[in-house]
Order: C-alpha cells, then structure tokens, then sequence
C-alpha cells in the first residue's frame, strides 16, 4: 500500500518572521528607491526638451526657414509661453506664436504653423526653469531673433530639477542628479549636470 509524505505547511509564526523581514527590507531600500524614480523623470524630462529642440532646429534646416520651440504652460487651448512650463511646441516661423491655440492640431499650413507638440513631464516632483521659454532658428541651424514673445540671440539654458530635494552638487550634498540643457548661439543644444563643475573647470564631458 502507497504511503504519502504529509507536507508541512507555513507557521504563523514563520509568515510573520517572513514579512518583518520583506517589510525591514522595503523600508531600508526606500530612499534610493525614490531617488532612482525621480532620477529617472528627471532624465525623461531633459531628453524629452531636446528632442523637441532638435526637432525645431531640424525643421528650420529642411525648409531653410524660421522654426521656433517654445515651453508652454499646457497644451490645450488655454495654453502661454511659459519659461517654467513643462511642456512644448515646435512651430514654423519666427513670430508665430501657439499662445491660445496649443489644443490644435498639427499642421504646415494651418497658423499657428504647429508641427510637433509634447508633453515632457507630467510629474508635480519636476521643475522646469528656463531663460527664456521660446527659441528660434534660422535656415542654418543657427539662433535667431524671436518675437511674441521677443526673444534675443544668447545663451539659453533649461534647468530640470527636483521640486522634492536638493540637487547635487560639486561637493556631493544633494540627493538628485539634476540636469542642465544648453542652446548656444550657433544653435547646439547639449545636456550636461551642474554637479560636475563647468567645462573650463572639469575636463568630463558631461561638465556644464
């Protein structure tokens, strides 16, 4: 006659031995946890910005014409310029402006001439500074001057941030690994971080 070994099941004892354990763990991890996710949206922020401007820079080479990127504050119908908004729109021409008219769709001929729109962050945890929320560039790739708003050729920058802690920096305070995007004149834009210095004081290539 067959015998069958009887399985021993799980002790209350031991589930919770087994979940004090899983829970010390999951607390433990917590704050680098947070840190890779706001890292992350930081990260997904910046790349989404420089697509966009590569986009506008792209469009103004093709059509050997004006092409604008600008930050907004939405992207529907209520939207402005804005230098803090987390948002973006490449539109063709050097004083067309997407103010109020964001929520329309795309179109090379239809004003506000709106040829690409985005959304580079939706999290409350990012902030967006920039020096000024719109560009232009000319045929050539190069900057140029924008009105609605005016615009003046310089250096632009675009800082994304954490809203929730402080970024790091060169003596290694902070806990969020922030980052810095730069339009020259020439109409080059690059995504560096603050934490490693400037170019002329730090030789790595991701120095600001």
């Amino acid at each position: 006659m067959l015998k069958f070994k009887t399985s021993r099941g799980v002790t209350l004892i031991e589930l919770m031995v087994g979940l004090t354990i899983m829970a010390f763990l999951l607390l433990s991890g917590a704050p680098s946890l947070t840190e890779w996710i706001r890292n992350s949206q930081i990260r997904s922020a910046a790349e989404s910005i420089m697509t966009g401007l590569h986009h506008a820079r792209t469009e103004a080479v093709k059509r050997n014409s004006s092409a604008r990127f600008q930050l907004t504050s939405t992207l529907d119908n209520d939207c402005a310029v804005d230098t803090s908004g987390k948002n973006w729109v490449v539109n063709l021409g050097a004083s067309n402006t997407p103010a109020g008219n964001c929520g329309d769709a795309t179109s090379d001929t239809v004003a506000p001439l709106m040829v690409q729109k985005s959304v580079a962050s939706t999290s409350t945890g990012i902030t967006v500074t920039a020096s000024q929320g719109v560009v232009s560039f000319n045929g050539l790739g190069q900057q140029t001057p924008a009105s609605n708003p005016t615009a003046t050729v310089g250096t632009m920058t675009i800082d994304v941030t954490s809203s929730s802690g402080a970024c790091l920096s060169s003596d290694g305070s902070g806990s969020f690994r922030c980052l810095r995007i730069v339009v020259s004149p020439a109409g080059q834009a690059r995504m560096c971080d603050p934490s490693m210095g400037t170019n002329a004081s730090n030789a790595q290539p991701t120095a600001c």
